[in-house]
């Protein structure tokens, strides 16, 4: 059960406050922390803790944060060869505030990312069950070569198309299932759409939609999550938790899918699985750091 994953790899600073700053205000915080972020590095994570064996491509730059980062995801198990290290570039740096409600606002310093090129995936073809997952937070051209790649070699390609950048409307095709939230839904099909409105949901998904065999899995939050194709569309709930910080939650629901699908889970139970690892890690502070682990996973 092998999982690929091409994305970014970020230090977060993370700031606890009682609200975001508004424009020319000055907030302070309760807490401040530091640890591994960054999509496409807390995917990995969330994929390898959820039993998958995974490798990560990507860029950092040759500096401390990197040597840090590089280190984790070593310790976590990941295979790291295809990670770059940079001379002429800082690692992706994101400051991160979260509210008394767990919600977050980001702003990130892509640095090293933005250089991360398509590695050569020769290593991985004949190589079964086999999934290539990427996200929207490094190159999109690099992104559409990597999943083209992966389809060409048999596997299957996820793309969690977040952000949502208008540029990657023309990759969204090579992905077998796309992964977005309903804001993300909303921006790519140019539909208005509203989580409690699960027929809103089906018709933005089916217009962007790129192939009949293309499967749309929708992120609602505490609404739940909707899977969507040309023919079916079923909504499955959330676990009722309380969330402590949501920073990384979409990212472990994407890392868990990957992992379950790459164990040969149908979509629906592979979903299942991923809205019980999301639960959980929204209950802990950070975010590669609160992925869970696949026994916590089995055990909701």
């Amino acid at each position: 059960m092998a999982v690929e994953i091409l994305g970014s790899l970020n230090l977060d600073v993370s700031f606890s406050c009682e609200a975001p700053p508004r424009p020319g205000e000055t907030v302070l915080c309760s807490s401040v922390v530091s640890g591994p972020g960054g999509k496409g590095l807390n995917q990995a994570v969330a994929a390898r803790r959820a039993g998958a064996d995974v490798k990560l491509a990507g860029a950092v730059g040759a500096d401390p944060n990197g040597a840090t980062l590089l280190s984790f995801l070593q310790s976590e198990g990941i295979d790291t060869d295809g990670v770059a290290e940079l001379a002429d570039a800082a690692t992706g740096l994101a400051h991160i505030v979260v509210d008394r409600s767990g919600e977050n606002s980001i702003v990130v310093a892509s640095g090293a990312n933005i250089q991360a090129s398509n590695p050569p995936l020769e290593l991985a073809r004949n190589a079964a069950p086999h999934v290539y997952l990427s996200q929207l937070e490094i190159d999109i051209g690099a992104v559409g070569a990597f999943l083209d790649e992966g389809h060409r070699a048999g596997g299957t390609t996820i793309l969690n198309a977040a952000p949502a950048v208008p540029a990657a409307s023309g990759i969204l095709t090579f992905a077998d299932i796309l992964i977005v939230n309903e804001h993300e839904l909303s921006q790519f099909s140019e539909t208005p759409c509203s989580a409690e409105d699960a027929e809103s949901i089906t018709d933005a998904a089916r217009k962007i939609i790129q192939r009949i065999d293309q499967t749309i899995v929708v992120t609602l939050g505490a609404a739940g999550t909707q899977i969507v194709d040309m023919t079916s569309s079923l909504r499955l709930p959330a676990h009722s938790v309380i969330v402590v910080d949501t920073t990384g939650a979409g990212d472990c629901f994407c890392g868990v899918l990957a992992a379950s699908i790459a164990a040969g889970l149908p979509i629906i139970d592979a979903v299942r699985c991923a809205n019980k690892a999301a639960s959980l890690a929204v209950q802990r502070k950070g975010a590669a750091n609160a992925m869970p682990r696949k026994a916590e996973i089995e055990a909701v």
